[in-house]
């Protein structure tokens, strides 16, 4: 049950994602077109392009952490025993969520509230709807790694490092 909400979450994410990555390859070509061919450069596409680039940093970054994709050194993982993996990875499980809730989540909530008042200078929309993706990212991100984390805790997963074989479940 669990490993499906985290599977179709992480691909309902790259659906999100390639969705946003085709969107701003075609707002780009659409930019050099208007400003080269046209002479007149569209506008809202550097706006948008720009809110997109953050919604899409942000998401790619919950995908990373619940996929195990992320950026990670390895050296002092492979140097431990099972056991002292599984007890890291724990730890390094444990610090992401603090983080996410605190810094992503709260912040992220009074940073979407302040920022409501404010409007982006072209396509005047509230810059808070833009902050919103802190907040959404921090929930993706807390589902995804905790997921992980039981996963490994009920001995159903093996941490990334771990080079025994075991049989998922």
């Amino acid at each position: 049950m669990l490993k499906n909400v985290k599977v179709w979450t992480e691909r309902a994410l790259l659906a999100v994602m390639a969705g946003m990555l085709t969107i701003m390859v075609c707002l780009m070509l659409w930019q050099v077109f208007t400003r080269y061919a046209l002479g007149v450069p569209a506008l809202y596409t550097e706006e948008t392009l720009r809110f997109l680039m953050i919604w899409m940093a942000l998401l790619g970054a919950a995908y990373c952490f619940g996929a195990e994709r992320h950026l990670a050194l390895g050296l002092v993982p492979a140097m431990l025993a099972p056991g002292g993996q599984r007890v890291l990875y724990v730890f390094n499980a444990l610090i992401v969520i603090v983080f996410a809730v605190v810094v992503l989540l709260l912040g992220g909530i009074k940073a979407s509230q302040s920022a409501m008042s404010q409007v982006s200078p072209i396509m005047q929309i509230p810059i808070g709807y833009v902050y919103l993706i802190l907040p959404l990212s921090a929930v993706l991100t807390c589902l995804l790694q905790g997921v992980n984390l039981f996963l490994v805790l009920t001995g159903r997963k093996r941490t990334p490092f771990d080079a025994t074989e075991v049989e998922e479940v």
